[in-house]
């Protein structure tokens, strides 16, 4: 048993400032789990922006030349040529990475990577009776499948009102694709910030800037 006495509350004095001190540790430890937990999602969020950029880019450079227009395009030298096989090759290429890019927004899962999705889906299937076809249909995630044989055997000129030009699904989808990655780009660098204090300089957002910049440079 314990007396409390006049010595004794230098004890429980001591027994709380101890306790505070117990509950300081466990609050830093917590902290910094947080903080270690934190890096490993943003960690693993800028691997996610990377694969968009990446699969962005390659969607733009497959759709880009596939909706080029003029004497020197890919329809005009297979029309030329009368071989059709590199132009099929390009269709299948592109809508693999039509595919390869729905991934990568789905796996970076933000309202804006959604958004994304959905105005490539519905550049799609503003087409996708044009699209079945020639041997292209849409699955139940939006993904591109083709049906090699029909594909191949297709009217040329359905393939050409359906991806040559500007205003093809191909090139629609090339100027989105553009797009996509410019904004992944920024949202990047924004969220690589988000535990910046308020000593950061204007510095930070040059580098955005300059990020934004390299990217687009990368297409052209």
């Amino acid at each position: 048993m314990i007396r409390v006495t006049g010595n004794n509350s230098l004890l429980m004095s001591s027994l709380n400032t101890d306790t505070d001190n117990d509950t300081k540790v466990v609050d830093l430890l917590k902290k910094s789990s947080e903080t270690e937990k934190s890096s490993k999602t943003t960690g693993k969020k800028s691997e996610e922006y990377d694969s968009v950029k990446k699969s962005a880019s390659s969607l733009k450079a497959s759709a880009a030349v596939l909706s080029e227009t003029g004497e020197d395009s890919i329809f005009a030298k297979a029309e030329e040529s009368g071989d059709y096989s590199g132009l099929i090759s390009l269709i299948e290429r592109f809508t693999g990475d039509y595919n390869s890019l729905l991934e990568s927004l789905s796996d970076l899962d933000t309202d804006k990577s959604t958004n994304y999705s959905k105005e490539l889906k519905s550049i799609v299937s503003g087409q996708s009776e044009a699209l079945q076809k020639v041997g292209i249909t849409v699955d139940s995630n939006g993904k591109l499948v083709i049906d090699e044989e029909t594909l191949k055997n297709a009217d040329k000129k359905e393939l050409k009102d359906l991806f040559q030009g500007e205003n093809s699904v191909a090139g629609k989808v090339a100027d989105k694709s553009i797009y996509i990655g410019a904004n992944a780009a920024a949202d990047q660098y924004v969220d690589s910030c988000a535990n910046y204090t308020a000593g950061g300089t204007s510095a930070e957002y040059v580098q955005m800037a300059n990020l934004i910049g390299s990217y687009l440079d990368s297409l052209s």
